[in-house]
């Protein structure tokens, strides 16, 4: 160890500063004079701080470090992380996965990950954004070859027409997902508490989000969905869709969330239609969403030759930009069955989506090697499958009309 930052033998990339607010400026001033061109202060206290002093402390530190070439990270921040160099600035254990997400947050929560996808593919905390901000992340991201999609947590925006202008050039180049909360009155106070950023209006906010061709979701169960379909699925080139389910109740569910969700569920032509009733009894309506069931108990075709047939029929015909499997995950080899499907139709059809609704208690078994094919996703829910959808339209909308 050593006593002070003059002390270091040779001049170091980065120095991770984790004091008290009252002493951090001090060792900021050191970092300066011994040529530390890079400082992430980890200590809170200063313009998230409920008081005058933490807003002039942070003021302070600004001006130690301008025009000196040196730029700080925070205060208040988790720092960085890049699971490509296995490298976090954090004290806690940072999930990572080299997956192509860049992400950027005003909070270190973010890096923890979520449920179906690590966030910290490369990540930055901007905390207070003293010095380094969200517009400089993007400007890094955007140049990034690594970073395929890039992930938004913001709270607020001091300087949103920049903030704007920015990222519309950005998305532009990449899929850029953003969750920005303080919808509330009082989420919006809490935005201020945390990081010392104003919230804006949130109409004001959603309505230029979408103008620069972000995508804006609620919550962060959609910011999960979305950025995997960035990541893994084709972007269809029309809302058109067609639905394969086993039962015609869960067909039904599964079209009332293509309406939900801006994909219309459209009238399949007729040879689309011939190829289908050849495959069912001659009782059953045929029609989008189709019933594949009948064909295997009544007509006796085998059920893995029944969805695959029924499957290419609906992805072959002309009207069809995306489709959507319902399947009950009732054993763990329906996984196996449904990659050898999800394959062939990315191999025959790669500028058409196809997403799944998978149920059932092998879920996650089935999902599992259904995603393993690096084609397709499988969600727990229609809305959840036809809402990426969505998404992938609507920044497909956006880019036709740069």
């Amino acid at each position: 160890t050593y006593p002070s930052v003059s002390s270091l033998p040779e001049v170091v990339n980065l120095a991770l500063i984790s004091l008290p607010r009252e002493i951090v400026a001090g060792v900021v001033k050191d970092c300066v004079a011994n040529g530390i061109k890079a400082i992430v202060i980890i200590t809170q206290g200063f313009a998230d701080a409920d008081d005058e002093e933490g807003k002039r402390l942070q003021r302070e530190l600004l001006e130690l470090v301008r025009g000196t070439g040196t730029r700080i990270l925070g205060p208040n921040t988790f720092g960085t992380a890049n699971a490509r160099l296995k490298f976090s600035s954090s004290y806690i254990h940072i999930p990572m996965d080299d997956n192509g997400v860049g992400t950027i947050s005003q909070t270190g929560g973010t890096f923890l990950g979520l449920n179906d996808i690590r966030l910290v593919g490369k990540a930055i905390d901007v905390g207070d954004s003293c010095d380094v901000d969200i517009v400089d992340c993007l400007e890094y991201f955007e140049h990034d070859e690594e970073t395929r999609a890039i992930a938004l947590h913001v709270e607020g925006m001091p300087d949103a027409k920049r903030f704007l202008e920015v990222v519309r050039r950005v998305a532009f180049r990449k899929p850029v997902v953003a969750l920005k909360t303080g919808r509330s009155g009082r989420s919006a106070q809490a935005v201020l508490s945390h990081t010392g950023a104003l919230a804006g209006k949130d109409e004001l906010w959603d309505m230029a989000l979408r103008e620069a061709g972000v995508v804006r979701v609620d919550d962060i169960e959609e910011l999960a969905d979305t950025l995997r379909a960035f990541l893994t699925l084709s972007a269809p080139r029309g809302n058109g869709i067609g639905v394969m389910s086993p039962t015609g109740g869960f067909g039904i569910i599964a079209a009332d969330a293509c309406g939900k969700f801006d994909m219309e569920l459209v009238e399949f032509t007729d040879s689309t239609m011939a190829g289908l009733r050849a495959l069912s009894p001659e009782w059953l309506a045929v029609g989008n969403p189709v019933d594949y069931f009948p064909g295997v108990s009544i007509m006796g075709h085998p059920r893995d030759e029944m969805e695959l047939a029924a499957m290419r029929l609906i992805m072959a015909d002309e009207r069809v930009n995306a489709a959507m499997g319902v399947m009950g995950a009732f054993s763990p080899e329906l996984g196996d069955e449904l990659a050898l499907l999800a394959r062939e139709m990315a191999r025959d059809f790669p500028d058409k989506p196809l997403v799944y609704f998978l149920y059932g208690p092998y879920f996650a078994e089935v999902r599992k090697k259904l995603e393993g094919t690096g084609t397709t996703l499988g969600f727990p829910s229609p809305e959840r499958a036809v809402r990426a959808l969505m998404h992938l339209k609507r920044r497909a909308d956006f880019l036709a009309r740069q």
